[in-house]
């Protein structure tokens, strides 16, 4: 994975992670708080730690998954091509789709999987075991969300079971010092700043999407 890719991968993360991420985990953070209620400040902070390595831990199983699946295409020039190309259509269709929201990203970010894993999520904040909350931070790092969609799609992008993996990891890694800071930070942040940072990511999302889908093309082409 080379350099430039990191910092497209962390730049996204960190800059959605002000606007999209807590708008779809807030309930999750919410329910976070409510476990965490009664702890002591030390407790706190070893139950934070757990449920964020648990939700990253999911991505990084995704990324392994679609990173696998990408390596099929690796068979031929002809399939890789095509890969990029399909690949990079969809991150464009994704950050449109993050940016015009409505109808378009209600279709994406699945509201029958959302209410699923919500619902399961519920259960468990309701049993104050630490199990049940490690596997509260599982189920947040499942919830369809359009952010995730578009790293999962680079994950398939790079082929690997390795680089799919790091990709979602770096992705959850980014997202750690918004999402941790949620209660103290977030509040703090002007409604302006947060939609700039997001629609920031959003056409870095885009740009990055039109060159994998102009890759897919030379690469057929060349």
């Amino acid at each position: 994975m080379d350099f430039a890719t990191v910092v497209s991968i962390v730049s996204v993360a960190f800059l959605s992670s002000f606007s999209h991420c807590i708008g779809m985990c807030g309930g999750f953070l919410g329910l976070q708080a409510f476990f965490l209620k009664d702890k002591t400040q030390k407790q706190t902070l070893f139950f934070t730690t757990l449920y964020h390595l648990a939700r990253i831990f999911a991505y990084v199983l995704i990324g392994a998954v679609f990173g696998a699946f990408g390596g099929i295409f690796v068979i031929s020039g002809t399939s890789r091509a095509f890969l990029f190309f399909m690949i990079g259509f969809f991150l464009v269709f994704i950050g449109v789709a993050l940016w015009v929201r409505g109808d378009l990203l209600k279709f994406i970010e699945n509201d029958k999987i959302s209410k699923f894993v919500t619902k399961n999520a519920f259960k468990l904040s309701k049993k104050h075991g630490i199990l049940n909350f490690v596997a509260l931070g599982f189920l947040n790092g499942l919830l369809p969300c359009g952010v995730v969609y578009y790293f999962a799609a680079m994950a398939i992008a790079s082929s690997s079971v390795v680089n799919g993996a790091l990709i979602m990891l770096l992705f959850g890694l980014s997202t750690l010092p918004i999402m941790v800071g949620f209660v103290t930070f977030f509040n703090l942040i002007n409604e302006t700043f947060k939609q700039i940072m997001f629609k920031i990511s959003l056409i870095i999302v885009i740009l990055n999407g039109i060159y994998l889908t102009f890759l897919g093309y030379m690469v057929n082409n060349g």
